[in-house]
């Protein structure tokens, strides 16, 4: 079998402790909900999770390693490999901070090997990050994509059009946010470029968004602000429930319910016609993400 040692897990193990490590000291330790689990057959994770806190309204970094006997489609959007045996791997974060000041933030690197029989057949790497601003901040956007750029060096251009790409709501015709990087079957010369990129990713995301942080979190803010931070997080729901890849494999891969659906806010709202009532700060952050900016 591959990776008898299971270098590919450990290695994502020490990323998504990284991430607890250097994110959670802004929470109520005394709210964080450790939650380990296996199934016997399909595999284990570790679900840490802030539901109702004091920084964040809801928070969650994941960490799994699954296998099954059909790689369901959604897991690379191509019919390559569908029906094959596969192990995967991977950390996934969203980050909804109560204040509206803070944008909502995502992150993924994930890892899969299939199988013909029991003989290893191919293995690639997915991932990236975006965020989604509920009041906008261009100085805060620039240095996003800054790091991003930081991140992916020559493949920015083309990461960057495969994210704008891909979180785009097509019965909105709107992106979910100003974007960042994304990547899927991603193929490197070994193991270890991959799992550097991924090291990489989770770097570059934790600098940019702890600057965001640092900026913004002890702003104060308004019950309009609040208010228009559920109604952008309605579409957040929307593109996850109606489009999100990772919620459709985790669904189509029998996985399990709770870590697949910790992505989505528990304060959020759906108003009708919402939108005739935008102010112009409002209306500049709706028009910005209906079409691609180049940042840097």
């Amino acid at each position: 079998m591959f990776d008898e040692d299971h270098y590919v897990p450990k290695k994502f193990k020490n990323l998504h402790n990284a991430l607890i490590q250097n994110f959670y000291p802004y929470e109520d330790q005394r709210i964080i909900i450790n939650d380990a689990w296996q199934r016997e057959g399909f595999g284990s994770g570790l679900s840490v999770v802030i539901d109702g806190g004091n920084f964040f309204d809801k928070a969650g970094i994941n960490f799994s390693q699954i296998k099954g006997q059909k790689l369901p489609q959604s897991s690379t959007g191509l019919n390559s490999n569908a029906d094959e045996p596969f192990f995967a791997t991977g950390v996934s974060l969203v980050f909804h901070p109560k204040n509206p000041q803070l944008p909502t933030a995502h992150l993924n690197v994930r890892f899969f090997q299939t199988f013909s029989a029991e003989t290893p057949k191919e293995y690639w790497f997915g991932g990236g990050f975006d965020l989604t601003p509920y009041v906008l901040y261009e100085e805060d956007c620039i240095d996003w994509h800054k790091n991003a750029k930081k991140v992916a060096g020559e493949s920015y251009n083309e990461w960057k059009q495969a994210c704008d790409k891909y979180f785009f709501l097509e019965h909105r015709k709107e992106h979910r946010g100003i974007g960042g990087l994304f990547y899927e079957k991603q193929q490197f010369k070994n193991l270890d470029e991959g799992l550097d990129i991924s090291s990489k990713i989770v770097k570059g995301f934790t600098d940019a968004y702890k600057t965001i942080i640092e900026r913004r979190f002890q702003m104060k803010f308004t019950d309009r602000q609040k208010e228009f931070q559920r109604y952008r997080r309605g579409r957040y729901v929307e593109f996850n429930l109606l489009q999100d890849r990772g919620t459709l494999f985790g669904l189509q891969s029998n996985g399990r319910i709770e870590s697949i659906l910790m992505s989505l806010p528990n304060d959020v709202s759906w108003r009708y016609k919402f939108d005739e009532t935008l102010t112009q700060e409002e209306l500049k952050l709706v028009d910005l993400i209906k079409k691609p900016k180049k940042w840097v």
